[in-house]
């Protein structure tokens, strides 16, 4: 019997996000193991990255090269293309996997849901719960795939108690972190980074988005400054500037704190490291001469065995977010043996019960318009005296590094994945093809609901779909007769809320031409797998 072939989509291995690391630690073991032939699909991967060359398993980028502009004006089209839509069916048709992994947001890959293919291989997916309640959509997907894998006990049971047990649950396969991760003398550490080694330095290490608290984490920060008269404590921000969030100079400003808080800078020209007080979105590098050293972001990240120096310069780590699909700083703090701190909310309360973090309380919480999950607002006094115990509490490392080796090993991790593939059949891509009508129907005569089902009874492959959530919100749209459009391909779906743009009229006629237009993509791509038509040579492709 030939070997499962497994397509792993992840944002690509060889960078510096939480999705890179996880993916490339899982594959790493499930390619060690010999059992799977296994494939990634990079998706903020490019085919001419200089990394790429060193993964040592099949990769197949997302993202189109700079010189080819159809294709960048086709990968820009829609934003779903920028999570991998645009490729998918391609990279399917190429590798033919058994079983594909997911585990990234809804919104970044429920396109794999409408796939042409998608009855030819099975769905393991991953999803960053991070909230509760979830969103009646998602529930469903989950509900549809053939395996759901959590990052968290806690999604977990939020996914078995929302869905009445309806979605198959193969476990928890939390983040780990890689063996760079360690204690270290923390001296030594702090002298080659530069940093005052006498000083209490409370880090925190987060993405500048806008779920990470920084705001709250700066004033309470002052707070705590202000209250105590401690002239021998810093914080410190691993983090990206400018970036999709806050405004970093300005809430030093706001809250005083400019001359207390360091920051990681990394050239972009050599790749000097330092740790350093804010120096804006660009500083002068002391290494090469050249104005190129900028806060540390995606794409000029420290590799895991600088990030470790990282960690270990802190006394103690703090997490401020209002929510985690998990939160892997934590876990990499907690094998270097730090303290830590974080929200209890989310994923953050795992941390919280296994490491026996300090709990953060949260002061309330509020219902997100986009998601209608709700997120926390943590307490300011639960942070500043969180901050005091960070700086005052003794606890040896090593019991803190135990308690990591015990919960959150990668082996414990790839082997609920592993489960998950051995569960799945292996599939025959060389079925028969199932071609489906382009002509428009007949719509006079019939009711909305009848519509709809001739609709789906003509065009869907997949008839379960028929019953599903997007088909009852669109014949909820079709009886008010306005819609909003969706970046996620359909004409209406819960995304449409965050969409900008008007409410537009929603009419037979309209639902008719989508449900022809993919009709006529699962035909092309129905074709070109059982090579009525030739997709030809594409260099991405090896």
């Amino acid at each position: 019997m030939r070997k499962k072939r497994v397509l792993f989509v992840t944002e690509a291995t060889y960078l510096n996000t939480g999705y890179s690391t996880y993916g490339k630690n899982i594959i790493q073991k499930l390619v060690d193991s010999g059992k799977y032939e296994v494939a990634e699909f990079s998706i903020y991967g490019t085919e001419n990255n200089k990394r790429r060359s060193l993964i040592p398993w099949k990769t197949y980028p997302n993202v189109p090269s700079e010189d080819k502009v159809s294709e960048l004006a086709e990968y820009n089209a829609r934003t779903l293309n920028h999570f991998g839509a645009w490729r998918f069916e391609r990279v399917c048709l190429d590798f033919k996997p058994d079983v594909v992994l997911s585990i990234r947001d809804f919104w970044m890959d429920s396109f794999i849901y409408g796939s042409p293919f998608r009855r030819l291989f099975s769905w393991v997916w991953m999803p960053t719960v991070d909230a509760d309640p979830q969103n009646e959509e998602w529930i469903h997907y989950y509900s549809d795939c053939d395996g759901i894998i959590t990052y968290s006990k806690y999604a977990e049971e939020i996914l078995r108690k929302q869905s009445g047990g309806k979605i198959k649950l193969f476990g928890v396969a939390s983040p780990s972190a890689s063996e760079h991760f360690k204690i270290m003398d923390r001296p030594t550490v702090r002298k080659k980074l530069g940093l005052p080694e006498d000083a209490n330095i409370i880090g925190t290490v987060m993405r500048n988005q806008r779920r990470k608290l920084f705001p709250l984490l700066f004033s309470s920060f002052g707070e705590y400054l202000r209250r105590s008269g401690d002239l021998n404590t810093f914080l410190y921000c691993h983090t990206s500037y400018p970036d999709s969030g806050w405004n970093i100079a300005k809430l030093l400003h706001q809250n005083g704190i400019s001359s207390r808080v360091f920051f990681s800078y990394c050239c972009s020209k050599c790749g000097y490291f330092e740790a350093c007080k804010f120096r804006d979105a660009v500083k002068f590098c002391p290494n090469c001469q050249s104005f190129t050293s900028m806060p540390v972001g995606v794409n000029n990240g420290l590799d895991d065995e600088s990030l470790a120096k990282v960690y270990n310069s802190f006394d103690g780590y703090i997490q401020c977010a209002n929510s985690e699909g998990f939160g892997i700083p934590q876990i990499e703090a907690a094998a270097c043996g730090i303290p830590i701190a974080t929200v209890d909310y989310s994923a953050m309360s795992d941390v919280i019960e296994y490491i026996g973090a300090t709990a953060i309380e949260p002061r309330a919480f509020y219902e997100e318009l986009e998601t209608g999950c709700r997120r926390a607002v943590p307490d300011q006094l639960s942070i500043v005296n969180a901050i005091e115990k960070l700086k005052s509490q003794k606890i040896e490392r090593n019991v803190i590094r135990a308690k990591f080796d015990e919960h959150y090993s990668v082996e414990k991790s790839a082997d609920v994945w592993g489960k998950a593939i051995d569960a799945m059949p292996l599939s025959d891509w060389t079925v028969e093809a199932r071609l489906l009508p382009e002509e428009l129907i007949k719509i006079e005569g019939i009711s909305h609901s009848q519509f709809i089902d001739t609709c789906c009874d003509n065009y869907l492959i997949d008839k379960r779909r028929k019953y599903g959530y997007d088909m009852r919100r669109i014949r909820q749209d079709l009886n008010c007769g306005m819609h909003k459009s969706s970046s996620d391909g359909y004409l209406t779906s819960e995304i449409s809320y965050s969409e900008k743009g008007p409410m537009k009229e929603f009419t037979r006629d309209l639902i008719n031409q989508w449900f022809v237009e993919k009709a006529k993509n699962s035909n092309f791509w129905e074709r070109a797998r059982v090579g009525i038509i030739s997709l030809g040579e594409e260099s991405w492709l090896n």
